[in-house]
């Protein structure tokens, strides 16, 4: 098989973005939106107001909506007449809302509705701006049932915060705008909390709270400053001036906070397929409203999101990717080239067994010359060989060898060592400090251990030799107490597993042996919710949370970083594991 690398990569805009310069100016703007919402944009008729307070400062809003009650996104997407107004097009805003507790409770089909909704308004509408209506949380949080199962909505500020957050992030992902009601309502709560937002229900907007809705959809929407606006709904004169100031030094005077368009910025890597002279392409920092053309170098051509080719013939070939972007200022597009050799050499990443331990060297064939990449980034070797452990068993390799002049690129070698399947839980009872013990538990992932296994306690760095092969140790005294294992059995059997646990008069803490993290959970201390995050690549695993005493409090499901409702947990110590996975426990305080 032949392979590739780059030689060069030239970085071409094609056309600038344009990037407006926010001012007040006396000439007419025409702005065509279509709303698609619920119940919270239907009420006190959302869309007319905008239209009201747009046609207050001289500006015009053509409008057109679709608010039944309770819809989700994804039931818009099924919706026929939704579609059909989508479809027909020449909107320059699309303004999505979805239903109070949808964006937590229902998440997924939060997402799912906006992904496919995003692909029906590029399909008929690719200019069009898709901007998110951030919803509030309810007067005193949402006590319905769903308060069981997601405790963060049970308070106005948990519901309110986990809102903002959801609406912040998809518009971040999609490159698109927001128009952050819930931030006004926020600050007029708490700074004029005689002002009342709330129906009775508790949930639905007054004509206030629709009001301050409205001029926070005129600045987002215009990008004017709301206290132009003179169209007051029957309020009292005084708290009409009160939302219109609150929307201009909440929204108005930071409209880069909700606007997270971005121009085309077009680049790509490359990884090489196992087919003959086969390339992928994958642009970098793509975004959803982006279009893409590819020109492969050898008269072939594409238009997908990616691209994957094999080439007839060794050669150099000039790779490049156009990409397009169209907002209300017209199109933008960049474009980037890149210079691939096909060369009769193929560099293979090799292990000294069929399988992987973390003791083992990587290495390929002789060359005259090398530069390895790890997790795609360049790493100090330069030769034919690479230490595995010095770099963990998390992520990819490859290596890029010269030949004759002629660079090219390995395979990706993404392998896992072999793990014995040891673990270890260290759970403080009344701590050795306080005349009590402390137990030091070895564990194994199929539920008892093989029997096999080498284990050696140590105390201070003191071999504990009573202690030999015993799965726990019984800790009476403070120290640092470390557990070393290894299963002469196993296929990588110089490779040990280990703990380290230090009690200091009666508090666990779990030190943390490798430079590069794992895993990390965050805030900690924590009260509402907890984030774990992974440092290097998704984890598809169980979480376990249990109790300083060893009783699990939860377990749930992780693909990547993942949120964990704690609200209902007592204050105290806790610790999360990884069921399947040789990572040690990390720690975190609920108060």
């Amino acid at each position: 098989m032949k392979k590739y690398t780059v030689i060069y990569k030239l970085l071409l805009l094609t056309s600038s973005f344009i990037l407006m310069t926010v001012s007040n100016v006396d000439a007419q703007t025409t702005r065509k939106v279509l709303f698609l919402g619920n119940s919270y944009t239907g009420v006190n008729n959302l869309p007319q107001l905008v239209h009201d307070v747009a046609l207050s400062t001289g500006d015009t809003l053509i409008f057109d909506s679709n608010t039944p009650g309770g819809y989700q996104l994804i039931n818009h997407w099924m919706d026929a007449t939704s579609k059909n107004k989508i479809m027909a097009g020449g909107w320059d805003y699309i303004v999505l809302q979805g239903q109070s507790q949808e964006p937590i409770a229902q998440n997924s089909d939060f997402r799912n509705g906006i992904a496919q909704l995003n692909t029906l308004i590029l399909q008929y509408d690719p200019c069009s701006v898709l901007m998110f209506y951030m919803t509030w949380g309810r007067k005193n949080g949402d006590l319905s049932s769903a308060c069981n199962y997601f405790p963060v909505i049970c308070t106005y500020d948990g519901m309110d915060t986990t809102l903002r957050n959801e609406y912040l992030d998809v518009t971040s992902r999609l490159k698109a705008e927001v128009s952050p009601v819930s931030m006004v309502w926020r600050y007029l709560r708490q700074n004029h909390p005689g002002i009342e937002l709330y129906q009775p229900d508790e949930s639905h907007p007054s004509v206030a709270g629709s009001y301050a809705a409205a001029c926070c959809f005129y600045a987002t929407i215009f990008k004017k400053d709301p206290t132009l606006i003179s169209f007051n709904p029957g309020l009292p004169a005084a708290d009409a001036a009160v939302i219109r100031s609150a929307v201009k030094t909440q929204v108005f005077d930071h409209l880069n906070l909700w606007d997270y368009s971005q121009p085309p910025a077009s680049d790509f890597l490359y990884t090489i397929g196992t087919g003959v002279n086969e390339f992928i392409f994958n642009p970098v920092n793509n975004g959803y409203h982006e279009t893409y053309f590819w020109n492969l170098g050898d008269g072939t051509t594409s238009t997908s999101s990616y691209s994957q080719h094999s080439y007839a013939a060794s050669g150099t070939y000039t790779v490049s990717l156009t990409t397009t972007f169209c907002d209300l200022q017209g199109l933008h597009s960049s474009t980037s080239d890149t210079v691939i050799q096909i060369c009769n050499h193929t560099p293979t990443i090799y292990t000294s067994h069929p399988w992987l331990c973390q003791h083992d060297t990587l290495w390929t064939q002789a060359a005259d010359s090398y530069q390895w990449f790890h997790q795609g980034m360049p790493i100090p070797e330069t030769d034919q060989f690479v230490d595995f452990r010095q770099y963990g068993s998390i992520g990819s390799f490859y290596v890029i060898s010269t030949v004759n002049g002629c660079s090219e690129m390995s395979t990706a070698f993404s392998e896992n060592a072999d793990w014995s399947g040891y673990y270890f839980d260290a759970i403080s009872t009344t701590g050795p400090c306080e005349g009590g013990t402390a137990p030091f538990a070895v564990l194994h992932t199929n539920g008892s251990l093989p029997g096999s296994e080498i284990i050696q306690w140590y105390m201070n760095d003191t071999l504990l030799p009573w202690a030999n092969n015993e799965d726990t140790l019984f800790i009476t005294t403070g120290g640092t107490y470390e557990c070393q294992v290894v299963n002469p059995n196993s296929n990588c059997p110089l490779d040990t597993t280990y703990s380290v646990v230090t009690f200091n008069c009666g508090a666990v803490g779990m030190e943390d042996n490798i430079q590069d993290p794992f895993w990390n959970v965050f805030p900690n201390p924590a009260s509402e919710s907890i984030t774990i995050e992974f440092a290097n690549y998704p984890v598809k695993e169980q979480l376990e949370i249990y109790s300083a005493i060893g009783r699990t409090l939860k377990i749930v499901e992780t693909a990547g970083t993942t949120s964990i409702d704690i609200a209902d947990l007592p204050d105290g110590l806790y610790f999360i594991r990884l069921k399947n996975n040789k990572q040690h426990p990390v720690k975190f305080i609920k108060q």
